[in-house]
């Protein structure tokens, strides 16, 4: 609560925060915390609980007034459909290279228009990713926000076209396909190496989510 008030303090009320929970809370600690932050007025509040329980979802839609988004961990159209249908959402964090690509994504995308809820889609990847998101994003009316963790240029080496950025903003590309280049002989600089995910425990030394 600190950090986000004294983030709003800082950039004033024209400036949009997004608070991941990250799915590390209990039900009634997400209420707690999203209660909290409704002063902050922030843009939403990302995985509050875990995903795969829509009822833990529900529990906190019906006792916080923030924005919730959440599914980045789901796989299919058919894990969203509670989410969706149950309007326990106001923003769908499908990752479109999770649920099976263009075609999944814009079934689930259209389920999620019907609910006027808008897209925010999960994209931790990189040029390609980013690509096709923006493609998902350009065919979509109700579009709220992408993810982005590298400006284009990231990788240029090996993605020597990329889609455009400019101020805030990816530019609807002018490349044919996905509007992305790879260069095979330079991807094999960079060899594939296994990465796991962060491991939280807690005080006990018990794993909890990450």
């Amino acid at each position: 609560m600190e950090w986000a008030t004294a983030l709003r303090e800082k950039v004033g009320p024209k400036v949009e925060i997004l608070v991941d929970f990250h799915t590390r809370l209990d039900p009634i600690d997400a209420v707690r915390l999203a209660r909290a932050l409704e002063p902050v007025e922030p843009y939403f509040i990302e995985d509050p609980v875990r995903s795969e329980n829509p009822e833990a979802y529900r529990f906190v839609r019906e006792r916080t007034n923030v924005p919730i988004a959440g599914g980045e961990e789901l796989a299919t159209k058919w894990e969203f459909r509670p989410l969706i249908e149950g309007d326990l959402i106001d923003y769908v964090r499908l990752d479109l290279c999770i649920v099976g690509g263009l075609t999944e994504s814009k079934k689930i995308a259209g389920w999620a228009e019907s609910h006027y809820q808008y897209l925010a889609p999960h994209n931790p990847l990189g040029p390609v990713s980013t690509a096709a998101c923006l493609h998902l994003a350009l065919s979509s009316p109700l579009f709220g926000v992408q993810e982005l963790p590298w400006l284009p240029g990231y990788m240029a080496d090996v993605f020597p076209q990329q889609v455009k950025y400019e101020d805030g903003y990816l530019l609807p590309p002018e490349a044919p396909g996905l509007g992305v280049d790879l260069d095979e002989k330079a991807a094999t600089e960079y060899p594939f190496e296994m990465a796991g995910n962060p491991e939280f425990r807690r005080e006990d030394g018990s794993i909890t989510n990450w």
